[in-house]
């Protein structure tokens, strides 16, 4: 009875490390990806400036040849 107990004990103090490292991985994630969302939050929201003008673009690669 003794040495079942004892196993169940030690499962138990197993199982909790585990989650505890778990828990530990998923909140240095979570700060991982706040950091990010902050950085992208704070860039400024600009669009890219094409330097072709948009007819070139619409134009189709056989009219540009001909």
């Amino acid at each position: 009875m003794s040495d079942f107990i004892w196993e169940t004990f030690d499962s138990l103090v197993k199982t909790v490390y585990a989650h505890g490292r778990r828990v530990e991985e998923l909140e240095a994630r979570i700060t991982d990806l706040e950091q990010r969302l902050n950085e992208r939050v704070a860039a400024p929201q600009q669009k890219p400036q094409s330097t072709q003008p948009i007819a070139a673009v619409n134009e189709m690669p056989a009219e540009r040849a001909a």
